[in-house]
């Protein structure tokens, strides 16, 4: 026992200075500083999925990842973390570690057998990057501290958010990773009424929908926060982050974002509601939540966290009625389905269903590869401009595509494991991976860029309990 005990305290340095950078790391997230090192070109024009770059926040993955492994590789149990290999009487190695290492196997093979083998390549290796963060989230035991780190970034993201929309103006920066963007240019995303152009809010990212789908997730992560955080003041701190974040996410204008986080924030309702009632006999709280260093009473459960996200709720309602109240014209706009711009964005993407279809029948074990997507359109379709290039705003019939039915049942039945351990230990977290699922459904940025591929995988090690 001591040699064990001095053996950690010698780590402890190692162990603070990871936790720290990935604390930053959450944080930065969203920012897309880069280094290009190989600019991608489809027809004389800039070619974004098949350029090859260094994020910064990327080098900061890199540090944590070599930090934690010089710490944790050579452990015995690093091997067989509960939570992620659960015991023989409980799933055995044959939890999810297998499901695992069969999809990196699927996700290799389509990498060899790609239409193009280099962008595959790239494109799996961020996937392997986010993979090892995941494993680096489940490890921590106290995992409150990351969540509100990367929530504090969305609580940024969303100040940014509401400045671009009131100027209507996104300043480029190369330092921050930012591309210039104005409502009187071809090209932005805007929202069109009468003879006017409103320019959606992007924060940092390439669109605004990627700003909604971050926004939407840390909305509902926002909420679990609340309800499991007792401290007066940083419920005051949340809820004040809250606005930022929801009116962010109503100005980014993405339609599947806000459904996304309305179906989310419904599910916590669920939860909470039913759970609650559910165990009124028991003299613990099944969502895991802590009062001062024990569990609360289910009387006092029903009451403080039913009262808590009611609170919420209505500091939503105000939110929204204010930004729909002064610019009602143009969220009028955007559920008009017969205005231009909206017309058009639905007609393209039904042609997306129907190209994706196609690609699955051509090639439906292993796929076209891994991040091929745009570069077999650009095969199908050689004089497009580069930009009309673009993945099927889908990452489940994306997936299918890319890794084919191999690497996509190897993956479902991964998550499903994922997903039951989440529901089992740490249910009150399960409405966050409602959301970025149906999120899922309605753009490809969780899978297809590697910010979003990186919060896909971080989201899902987040929710990882010990309990």
């Amino acid at each position: 026992m001591r040699i064990e005990k001095r053996g950690n305290k010698k780590f402890m340095p190692l162990k603070k200075a990871y936790n720290l950078l990935l604390l930053v790391f959450l944080f930065l997230l969203p920012w897309q500083t880069r280094y290009i090192w190989h600019y991608g070109e489809l027809n004389g024009g800039f070619w974004e999925y098949g350029t090859f770059s260094i994020y910064a926040t990327e080098i900061l993955l890199w540090i944590i990842l070599a930090l934690f492994f010089v710490q944790h590789f050579w452990k015995n149990g690093f091997w067989q973390y509960p939570s992620l290999y659960p015991s023989p009487k409980r799933g055995g190695a044959r939890g999810w570690g297998f499901g695992f290492i069969l999809f990196l196997l699927a996700l290799a093979l389509a990498t060899v057998l790609s239409n193009n083998f280099w962008v595959s390549y790239n494109y799996a290796f961020h996937i392997l990057e986010a993979m090892a963060l995941m494993t680096v989230l489940a490890w921590q035991n106290e995992k409150v501290k990351f969540q509100i780190a990367l929530w504090a970034g969305g609580v940024l993201q969303g100040a940014l958010a509401i400045w671009q929309f009131l100027t209507q103006n996104v300043w480029v920066s190369k330092w921050l990773g930012m591309a210039g963007q104005e409502a009187s240019n071809l090209g932005p995303s805007v929202i069109e009424f009468a003879d006017q152009r409103w320019l959606r809010a992007y924060g940092s990212f390439g669109s605004p929908n990627s700003l909604g789908i971050y926004l939407a997730v840390l909305f509902v992560l926002g909420l679990v926060l609340y309800l499991k955080i007792e401290s007066a003041r940083i419920k005051i701190a949340i809820s004040v982050g809250q606005i930022f974040i929801l009116s962010g996410l109503l100005l980014s204008f993405s339609r599947g974002a806000w459904i996304a986080a309305a179906v989310g924030t419904a599910c916590l309702g669920i939860v909470v509601g039913c759970h609650s009632e559910r165990s009124k006999a028991k003299s613990k709280n099944p969502l895991n939540i802590k009062q001062e260093g024990s569990f609360i009473r289910q009387d006092e459960f029903r009451m403080t966290v039913t009262a808590d996200l009611l609170k919420q709720l209505i500091f939503v309602a105000v939110t929204v009625i204010f930004w729909l109240i002064i610019f009602y014209p143009v969220f009028t706009a955007r559920f008009n389905l017969n205005n231009r711009l909206e017309s058009k964005s639905i007609s393209e993407r039904k042609g997306q269903y129907a190209e994706a279809l196609y690609f699955i029948k051509t090639n439906p074990i292993f796929g076209i590869g891994p991040g091929a997507y745009t570069y077999v359109l650009y095969k199908k379709y050689p004089n497009l401009p580069s930009w009309q290039y673009q993945p099927i705003h889908n990452i489940y019939l994306l997936a299918l595509v890319e890794i084919g039915l191999a690497g996509v049942i190897f993956l479902f039945f991964l998550f499903k494991r994922l997903f039951w351990l989440m529901v089992k230990n740490n249910l009150l977290y399960t409405p966050i991976i409602i959301t970025l699922a149906l999120a899922g459904i309605f753009d490809h940025w969780l899978w297809s860029m590697y910010a979003g591929i990186v919060l896909f995988w971080l989201i899902v090690g987040l929710g990882f309990s010990k309990e």
